[in-house]
């Protein structure tokens, strides 16, 4: 009891918080160690920009999954499939074979656009947001490839409310989508580390993540789970229609402050009385 009325003192920061961001705020949090789970705004669509990736990245893996690809084969990428923003494939002077998988890896960690419009078109757009539907998750929804401004323009974004987000990566830290080694083989994969990582900002370096990211001009976003060795948790949060140059910064601000109260519980009893990790570990619940 002592530890929800803890905790309910982080949801009532966030709230604070999320009433003066400059523009719009959502978020949702998992505490993967109870099930227990809060958010504010947390219903509302947000577009997610580069976050969207998490999605495509688990239905590629379904994909293989049954049977219909295999991650290991080549891909050549040329001038043809260039597009602009982030990543290094467009800079490719020359063509490139690359395995699928490599080519996830570019999309995850180094957000490459040109990787991720080649999985949308092995993979299907249709299938992704088919995927979410049977996952329960129909909010999360796959509209667009990357650096289409005309397809965003007419309202074709790219979009998610944070609780499905989390949903979604608790699925995935529970083993849930259909089965262990899929889950396993889209976190190794977000676990790789990437710049930048809003949920990691202001987070000790050692803290591992597997995350997400996205921004857009007025929008940032980040679906993550943040590894913590007892109290592990989902952060989901996005920032769209914002006054201010720093969406992303909001989102590390939100990260940061959800990080202090989990460290705590992560290093404590359940009656609050900070020990250290191997006493925890060897003793604790």
């Amino acid at each position: 009891m002592s530890e929800a009325a803890f905790l309910a003192g982080l949801t009532r920061r966030l709230e604070s918080k999320i009433r003066d961001c400059d523009g719009l705020a959502g978020i949702h949090v998992v505490d993967l160690t109870t099930g227990n789970r809060f958010g504010v705004n947390d219903d509302l669509t947000f577009a997610v920009a580069s976050s969207i990736k998490v999605p495509l990245l688990v239905s590629l893996y379904r994909k293989a999954q049954a049977g219909e690809l295999d991650v290991t084969a080549p891909l050549t990428v040329d001038e043809r499939h260039h597009v602009g923003g982030s990543g290094v494939l467009q800079y490719f002077p020359h063509p490139a074979t690359l395995s699928i998988e490599d080519v996830a890896v570019l999309m995850i960690n180094l957000s490459d656009n040109t990787a991720t419009n080649i999985l949308i078109d092995l993979v299907g757009m249709d299938y992704v947001n088919r995927q979410m539907d049977g996952l329960g998750l129909p909010g999360i929804r796959l509209r667009r490839k990357m650096i289409d401004s005309v397809a965003a323009a007419r309202g074709d974004e790219n979009v998610s409310p944070m609780r499905q987000a989390a949903e979604l990566m608790r699925m995935l830290w529970a083993g849930e989508i259909v089965d262990q080694y899929l889950c396993e083989s889209v976190l190794r994969i977000l676990t790789k580390p990437k710049s930048p990582s809003w949920v990691a900002t202001l987070l000790p370096p050692e803290v591992e993540i597997a995350s997400k990211p996205g921004w857009l001009d007025g929008v940032a976003c980040d679906f993550a789970i943040v590894k913590l060795q007892r109290r592990p948790y989902v952060f989901c949060c996005a920032v769209n229609y914002s006054l201010g140059a720093d969406p992303a910064g909001f989102v590390a601000q939100l990260s940061h402050e959800v990080y202090r109260f989990f460290s705590v519980l992560d290093r404590s009893t359940s009656q609050g009385r900070r020990l250290d990790m191997a006493t925890l570990l060897a003793h604790g619940r």
